[in-house]
């Protein structure tokens, strides 16, 4: 019964999946119909800068659309186009394009004469760009062929070449080279790098687009998200590998094209095999197969390992007998020596152009000697007013930060000296009462004056101990993890310490805030080893900050938690705080909003606390009803 059950569940998969591709086809029909209209309305309009894009646009959706044979043959009608009306980034993007697909289909010898022809073209033609995607191609193939070291050099040199002009290149080719590099790195099993190269990636995805929903921005992000999804398998961090997958799934599924359905469901496929679910990896190894007919070493290798641990041992052995057959192809000796000399005739070519620029400038030396004199005096003079201009902005840049550091000190000692003031003042009033001959006060009033007189006595301690608190923020030592305790103690203590209590419903009925606790049940259960002083200090921090910044509608605190990690999240409704501000407040004495309370340092002494316990702090831009912070803090 299970058995039948089980292939019930595969013919519907598989139903799904075939009606997806045939979806998938039928878009791909419908883009390329739109764009060929699009281009014969450019032709009669006679504008060559739209059509041209528009062509290359058609070249994109193919590539996108997995139609990789297709994409070869239009290849080469689009690049005489291209070469016909002086189009020529366009012309050497496609002619890139052309030899990758080519690699794909498993020509590797045809992609490296393609590479070859191009590098000799792009050099004829002074084109940078050119000579830059041949080192791209390079990398590309080097890459197919599992050589790490030197595909991430020809990657780099490419990155280098694109940067140099004027303006650089688009995010999404240098989003690509992310990408290509951390593949590298799977390849190799350098699961570490591949992580670090991955978090550089999502930096430079939130510093060059943030998170504009754009098909190409999320391609990019889809990708990123995949590749730390690699990682996290490799390093058997299957939570964070969960995650990973279904941040990538999400924009996956928007914006819905069939390259990027291929690499989500390998993803899943490698994820499910990684749990020792066969069935589960074999399924998703279908739905690749049926979604495009691009040829792919490394999801064979997943459908044969998940075939062996069924038991279908012979199927298994037809596959790793037909990848030996098409490594031996690939790793060909005629095919590794023309990879070899190809990538040596590039060095030859920069040293050749070096050498050029050389031989012209002694020939410039030789033809007069004063014009030689002229020359070293202008360069004198040229490279005295640089350094000289040198030198002036560095001292204009350090007259900025003496008047960054005297303002900042100002408003320090201004924002202290106010908030020392108020409850000084309190005290000093309650104190006269008091000593006043004659008083005699009703005990209700009585106990209220004690009352405020402790707060504000309280009030001047914290503020104190605050101030001490500043030595710790720049401090690298590492605080000392040796407290076993449950994560509820933490969150117990930290309520009381931050007094939000006291501002919020239920417990103050005035109040406009209601506070709620969210997986409090839970964290009884969680048990983590940390500094508990440090802790509660760095939650309690967050909270008072919350509390201070809401002044109407719910403060949450809640936790989540994996294995290795713990996050307590503190979301309000208050004022917020904007994307561009997300680093800016956690510096030394910044407050947004000048007239609170606080000398600015809270947050920052909660960040480094955290920081300096294994863990971190983080403002969520991603929400929007207020802020939402996030307190990381390591379990083991």
């Amino acid at each position: 019964m299970r058995r039948i059950n089980a292939i019930l569940t595969l013919l519907v998969f598989c139903m799904m999946v075939h009606a997806s591709q045939t979806d998938s086809k039928d878009a791909a029909d419908a883009a390329l119909a739109k764009i060929n209209i699009e281009i014969a309305e450019e032709q009669q309009s006679g504008n060559l800068e739209k059509e041209s894009q528009s062509r290359w646009k058609k070249i994109v959706t193919l590539k996108n659309f997995s139609q990789t044979g297709e994409l070869y043959n239009e290849a080469g009608v689009q690049m005489e186009w291209f070469g016909q009306n002086g189009q020529w980034d366009n012309y050497y993007r496609t002619w890139q394009l052309k030899a990758n697909a080519l690699c794909a289909l498993g020509k590797v010898q045809q992609s490296l004469q393609e590479t070859q022809r191009m590098l000799y073209d792009a050099k004829k033609r002074g084109n940078k760009l050119g000579r830059a995607l041949a080192y791209k191609q390079i990398g590309i193939v080097y890459l197919n062929m599992k050589q790490t070291e030197p595909a991430v050099e020809s990657l780099k040199r490419y990155a280098e070449l694109i940067m140099d002009e004027e303006g650089g290149e688009d995010f999404a080719s240098l989003s690509n080279i992310y990408y290509r590099m951390a593949k590298a790195y799977d390849y190799d099993k350098a699961y570490g790098k591949e992580l670090q190269i991955t978090a550089e990636w999502l930096k430079f995805l939130h510093e060059k687009v943030g998170k504009v929903e754009r098909a190409d921005v999320r391609e990019c992000y889809h990708s990123c998200y995949l590749a730390r999804a690699a990682a996290f398998i490799g390093m058997k961090k299957m939570d964070d590998a969960r995650m990973a997958l279904d941040t990538a799934s999400h924009h996956a599924h928007i914006i819905n094209t069939v390259l990027g359905l291929h690499h989500y469901y390998k993803m899943q496929a490698r994820y499910f095999l990684a749990k020792g679910d066969a069935a589960k990896a074999l399924l998703y190894t279908d739905s690749v197969t049926m979604t495009t007919s691009e040829k792919d070493t490394h999801l064979s290798e997943i459908r044969a390992q998940a075939l062996m641990m069924l038991g279908r041992g012979a199927d298994a052995a037809r596959i790793y007998e037909q990848l030996y057959h098409e490594k031996d192809s690939v790793f060909s000796r005629d095919a590794r020596q023309h990879l070899d000399e190809l990538n040596t005739l590039f060095q030859l070519d920069e040293l050749k152009t070096e050498q050029q620029h050389t031989k012209f400038k002694y020939i410039i030396i030789t033809v007069s000697s004063v014009m030689l004199a002229l020359l070293v005096l202008l360069l004198y003079g040229w490279y005295t007013a640089i350094r000289q201009k040198k030198v002036n902005r560095q001292l204009r840049i350090a007259n900025k930060k003496a008047k960054t550091s005297a303002r900042m000190k100002s408003e320090f000692i201004r924002n202290v000296s106010h908030e020392i003031r108020t409850p000084l003042n309190i005290l000093s009033g309650f104190t006269q009462i008091l000593t006043k001959p004659g008083l005699d006060l009703p005990e209700a009033e009585m106990a209220d004056v004690q009352a405020r007189i402790e707060e504000n006595a309280e009030r001047i301690t914290k503020l104190v101990d605050q101030v001490l608190e500043l030595s710790d923020i720049s401090s690298e030592v590492v605080i000392e993890r040796n407290d076993h305790i449950n994560a509820q103690e933490i969150l117990k203590q930290a309520i009381d310490s931050s007094k939000i209590a006291l501002h919020t419903r239920p417990e103050n009925a005035d109040s406009a805030v209601e506070f709620k606790m969210a997986g409090e049940q839970t964290a009884d259960s969680v048990e983590l080893i940390t500094n508990k002083v440090y802790a509660i200090r760095a939650l309690s921090q967050i909270l008072e900050n919350a509390s201070k910044f809401t002044s109407e509608g719910c403060i949450i605190l809640q936790m989540e938690y994996t294995e290795s990690k713990v996050r307590f999240v503190v979301e309000d409704t208050g004022v917020g705080i904007s994307a561009d501000e997300a680093e800016h407040i956690f510096d030394e004495f910044v407050q947004l909003d000048e007239f609170s309370d606080g000398i600015g340092i809270g947050l920052t002494v909660a960040r480094s606390i955290a920081q300096r316990m294994g863990g971190n702090l983080w403002l969520d831009t991603d929400y929007s009803h207020g802020a939402r912070f996030i307190l990381e803090l390591l379990r083991i």
